[in-house]
């Protein structure tokens, strides 16, 4: 989908706008004299839009799920037995952020959700998550969505093939089961198995870490304790999985399946788990990137090209792109160039024509600055009150 940026209002009226949105004011004659030093330099082409990254299949099972319970069981009795394993105590499970970027990427931000949990038992088409929306699924066979995913974005399998974002511990506890060795670049429903891990806390419950890169599972062993935030594997595509992600699963002390969120229409335990809940829309800039090219999104489970560059010559083809999670079509992205003085070079604004979990969104300047100048310049798109900036150089 693509949109035309160059419809549009004056510019001095979008700048008097933007600074009234960032808080900032401006003296008289200000803006026309930033005009004045910043001609009108409109993208030549755009392009873009949704990435769909969401699953609508079990992830697992009935027998891959009566087998991991059975294991899991097995290995909590014989666990107990020799004594490694303390009773179930009243302390309160409170679970941390499952992600985190491995060393080198900085990106602002590396991944969205997908799907909660069904909160509705009829199938098909009965769904509801915990905040009364439809940000899950169930399907004919009687599968109601058991987890949350938590998908990559942007370049899934790019990330996935480098190991940049991994899987840690939410809370502490006890290893009471693991698998790898399984393939992990499925794109389909193939009943096969998936690398996890699965931490019995404090009180009993027990979180399930699901679809990770095959070997980079954790060393440690069942019995093993891990901390909050510990290491345990690398975000993949194993087992019954159409793209890298995480999907996690909660179930209290008994083994009844929990949500960790809490919202109006959560039905299967009173309050949140999060000792921070993100928000329902988590929306955000995940990415900004300067390429000489358009993004290349292949079939799965082919690896993406960004085509990314953060050096260019005077006149080259500059691509200018943003990557969204949960963009909101009521939201205004606002993109601006400055030049290596400071002063403004271009800018423009963006809304989405709907709203979306992932998305990304392309500018490009045919012989952008074909006298330059040389230095450093800057890229900057404000979101949802948020500034990310991406920084790139030109030179003769």
């Amino acid at each position: 989908m693509t949109l035309n940026p160059q419809h549009r209002t004056p510019r001095h009226f979008h700048l008097l706008c933007l600074l009234a949105l960032l808080g900032l004011s401006a003296p008289a004659g200000a803006v026309s004299a930033e005009l004045a030093s910043s001609p009108e330099i409109r993208p030549d082409g755009n392009g873009g839009g949704e990435y769909s990254l969401r699953e609508q299949f079990p992830h697992l099972t009935e027998k891959q799920r009566e087998e991991i319970w059975g294991e899991i069981r097995r290995n909590i009795r014989k666990l107990e037995r020799e004594g490694e394993l303390p009773s179930a105590s009243l302390a309160y499970t409170q679970l941390a952020w499952p992600l985190r970027a491995a060393n080198g990427l900085t990106d602002p931000g590396f991944h969205g959700v997908g799907n909660f949990v069904d909160q509705h038992a009829s199938y098909p088409g009965y769904v509801l998550d915990w905040n009364c929306g439809a940000r899950s699924y169930d399907t004919s066979s009687g599968y109601n969505h058991q987890g949350t995913d938590i998908f990559l974005w942007p370049f899934p399998w790019l990330k996935m093939d480098n190991a940049q974002v991994q899987v840690v511990a939410a809370a502490p506890g006890t290893i009471v089961s693991r698998s790898d060795g399984n393939y992990d670049r499925n794109c389909s429903f193939n009943s096969g198995n998936w690398n996890a891990v699965y931490i019995r806390h404090a009180d009993g419950s027990i979180a399930w870490y699901g679809h990770l890169k095959n070997g980079s599972v954790t060393t440690k062993t069942v019995g093993q304790t891990v901390m909050q935030g510990e290491y345990l594997g690398a975000v993949g595509s194993s087992g019954n999985s159409t793209a890298p992600h995480l999907h996690l699963e909660v179930y209290d002390s008994s083994g009844k399946l929990n949500d960790p969120y809490q919202g109006a229409c959560n039905t299967k335990n009173g309050g949140t788990w999060w000792i921070s809940q993100p928000p329902y829309y988590d929306s955000a800039i995940n990415h900004l990137g300067t390429g000489y090219a358009a993004p290349s999104f292949p079939a799965c489970p082919n690896q993406e090209s960004p085509n990314e560059s953060t050096a260019f010559r005077f006149g080259q083809t500059i691509y200018f792109t943003a990557y969204y999670r949960d963009q909101l079509s009521t939201q205004t992205g606002q993109y601006r160039i400055y030049r290596p003085d400071g002063s403004l070079h271009t800018w423009w604004n963006h809304n989405s024509p709907s709203s979306y979990a992932s998305s990304y969104w392309y500018w490009n300047f045919t012989h952008f600055a074909p006298t330059g100048p040389s230095g450093t310049w800057r890229f900057e798109v404000t979101f949802n009150g948020k500034t990310s900036t991406r920084y790139f150089t030109l030179s003769p």
